[in-house]
């Protein structure tokens, strides 16, 4: 199943995580340098997604899949990082920074899930009408550490 919004969101980033998630956004280890870099932050229970920029929309699309599928393109995408989260709860949120808005909540069954995230069109978000978009695929799937699998710098 496909889940396409757009979300108001600040500090650059947004939030996959389960319902009660413990992890600490505010903690100096959630965006590490690390984490900065591969624009993926982990905590207990919570990703942050980094998007380009600070203050905008974000174009999200969201697809949960049986398995796992592997990208045959990737001269479409800037950035591609995945990491794991655990769903305890059997609830995925999207939230917006910094207020925790829920912008979309699914029902999943509690377990392990992989979270890639591809980023494309980073170089079109400071436009009037932000054309970055953040595609994100679910996954069922053992944890494992965060890894990049197709860097963009920061500039």
């Amino acid at each position: 199943m496909t889940y396409k919004l757009s979300i108001f969101t600040q500090y650059g980033q947004f939030y996959i995580a389960d319902k009660y998630a413990s992890g600490d956004t505010g903690s100096q280890d959630f965006w590490n340098s690390e984490a900065f870099n591969d624009r993926l932050a982990i905590d207990d229970g919570i990703l942050g997604v980094s998007i380009e920029n600070d203050e905008a929309q974000a174009n999200i699309e969201i697809e949960l899949l049986d398995s796992k599928i592997d990208e045959k393109d990737l001269s479409k995408f800037d950035h591609i990082v995945e990491g794991s989260l655990l769903i305890k709860s059997g609830k995925l949120q999207i939230l917006d920074c910094p207020n925790f808005k829920v912008e979309l909540e699914l029902n999943i069954e509690p377990d392990w899930y992989k979270v890639r995230v591809s980023s494309s069109n980073l170089d079109k978000a400071y436009q009037e009408n932000p054309g970055d978009k953040y595609f994100i695929k679910i996954w069922k799937e053992n944890y494992s550490k965060r890894n990049v699998i197709k860097r963009r710098h920061r500039i």
